[in-house]
């Protein structure tokens, strides 16, 4: 009798474990990353990216524990001082430096940091990445300046999957 209690004992306790290990390894599993972007082609005479043709670089440039937050409904990212300098110490070109943004290592959308000091226009996602030099706030646009009327972007920045993982962590401002 006292060897079956043992063993539901024993079963019960490693039951609770196992199921405690696979609720974290979800949420540490559970990442949002921006890489900047080797190579892409552009949809016709636009700045859209034809998304099936992006190669990312192999490390991300911003990694998910730079991320302090993620502010879902004006579309802002608080980044670490690490991420900050990397993003405000970059080259910035005038037209743009393509980059992606991944969940668990799956593209979600693509984009440019486009410098606010530019005269062209992007009709694609842009990322000022001057504006970090007053915060360490990036926001993702649609278009630069804005949007052009009758031309749609595709908006996946507030897409499930980014919502969720950001989530489990407390790091979304809903």
């Amino acid at each position: 009798m006292k060897r079956k209690i043992f063993t539901y004992a024993i079963i019960g306790i490693l039951s609770i474990l196992t199921s405690g290990c696979k609720k974290d390894d979800i949420n540490s599993n559970g990442k949002v990353e921006l890489y900047l972007v080797d190579s892409y082609s552009k949809i016709e005479n636009s700045c859209q990216i034809d998304e099936t043709t992006i190669k990312t670089q192999a490390s991300p440039l911003i990694h998910y524990s730079d991320f302090i937050s993620y502010d879902s409904t004006n579309y802002t990212f608080v980044l670490s001082d690490k991420a900050k300098n990397t993003i405000y110490n970059m080259e910035h070109s005038v037209f743009g430096a393509a980059f992606a943004v991944k969940a668990n290592g799956v593209l979600i959308y693509s984009g440019y940091f486009w410098p606010s000091l530019s005269s062209a226009i992007c009709d694609w996602i842009v990322i000022d990445p001057l504006m970090t030099s007053s915060g360490n706030k990036i926001t993702v646009r649609l278009g630069y300046p804005g949007t052009i009327e009758g031309q749609a972007i595709p908006d996946n920045r507030n897409n499930s999957r980014i919502i969720e993982i950001f989530k489990n962590d407390n790091k979304l401002i809903e």
